[in-house]
């Protein structure tokens, strides 16, 4: 598996590809998806799915872009459905451009695994900073999405959060998990779950 990491955008989202030979997905993109779309064409990579850990805009502002190059269905969880309808509400609240119609083509299934570019993603349903926010884990590492950070934990102020949920999310589902787990986030530098149970000051 190999990882390109891209923070782009005015919120400075972590897009994610992740390459398994010649096929590949998109995690998160961002508005300024560019350079990871340009990559995986002069590798003339499969995109064979674009996902979203959550509806919030700066996640899925540049999914019209990668639909537009490599025609891959869009995937995210149904919980946020009011999140992609309110597209629009959301740029204006944040100042950014309105990114258009980014209404999921697939459903994202909460808990489980799901086959895509010969991976087998875990999914976890991690509610707190959205209500379908939904964690993904693959072999060693996991896409937290805006539930946890290198030392921080995501927002619960926003529409769809709960800080109750969020902190049962992160220690039932995510610390649980091996020490030694990869944790590459919606933004922000990766960390690991041993580091996080040791020293994240919003867990202890």
């Amino acid at each position: 598996m190999k990882i390109y990491t891209l923070p782009n955008g005015p919120f400075m989202v972590n897009s994610y590809l992740v390459v398994n030979g010649k096929k590949a997905f998109i995690l998160d993109p961002g508005s300024g998806i560019q350079s990871i779309l340009a990559k995986a064409e002069s590798e003339k990579l499969e995109i064979e799915a674009i996902i979203a850990t959550h509806g919030h805009i700066d996640h899925i502002d540049g999914v019209g872009r990668v639909k537009n190059k490599f025609k891959a269905p869009f995937y995210a969880n149904e919980l946020d459905m009011d999140l992609f309808k309110s597209v629009k509400m959301q740029a204006r609240m944040f100042g950014v451009s309105d990114p258009g119609s980014v209404i999921p083509d697939r459903n994202l299934p909460l808990s489980g695994e799901i086959k895509i570019a010969g991976f087998t993603l875990e999914l976890y349903h991690t509610p707190g900073h959205s209500k379908g926010s939904v964690s993904i884990k693959i072999d060693d590492v996991l896409f937290s999405g805006d539930t946890l950070f290198n030392f921080s934990i995501g927002r619960s102020d926003l529409p769809g959060g709960n800080h109750i949920e969020l902190i049962s999310s992160i220690k039932n589902k995510i610390l649980i998990m091996p020490d030694n787990t990869r944790v590459l986030s919606g933004h922000g530098p990766e960390t690991t779950v041993g580091r996080e149970k040791k020293m994240n000051p919003f867990l202890l």
